[in-house]
C-alpha cells in the first residue's frame, strides 16, 4: 500500500494506492492517521479511486481510524469510492459511517459546509 499525503487548508487528503487486501500493510494506514491526529490535524479524506478492492482487516483499520479522528474532534470522508467498495460498505452496514462524496475537492468543502460534530 501507498499514501500519498497532501494537507489542503487544515485537511489532509490521502491518495491510497494498492491492493489493500489484508495483512500487516493495512496497519500502516491506522499508524498514518495518528500521526496526523499527532500532528494536530482531524479532517481527513480519503481517496480510493486508485483501489479495486479490499478486504475486511482494511474496513477494520478504516473503521479504527475513524474511531481516531473522531476523539479529537474531527472527521474522515471518503472519495473515489468503486462499486465493489460500496457494496462491502453497504454488506456490513458501514455505509452510514463512512460519509462519501463525489470527489476530492468537494469532500475537502464539506468540512467547511459540515464540519464535524
Amino acid at each position: 500500500m501507498k499514501i500519498n499525503e497532501e494537507i489542503r487548508e487544515d485537511v489532509a487528503v490521502l491518495t491510497v494506492t494498492g491492493a489493500l487486501m489484508s495483512g500487516p500493510e493495512v496497519a500502516e494506514f491506522h499508524d498514518h492517521i495518528k500521526r496526523l491526529v499527532k500532528d494536530g490535524i482531524s479532517r481527513v479524506v480519503v481517496d480510493f479511486s486508485k483501489v479495486k478492492w479490499f478486504g475486511s482487516s482494511m474496513l477494520g483499520v478504516m473503521t479504527a481510524s475513524l474511531t481516531t479522528v473522531r476523539h479529537a474532534g474531527g472527521d474522515m470522508r471518503l472519495t473515489g469510492i468503486t462499486r465493489k467498495i460500496e457494496s462491502i460498505l453497504m454488506v456490513t452496514q458501514l455505509a452510514g459511517i463512512f460519509r462519501t462524496l463525489d470527489t476530492v475537492d468537494r469532500a475537502v468543502a464539506s468540512f467547511r459546509t459540515q464540519p464535524p460534530e
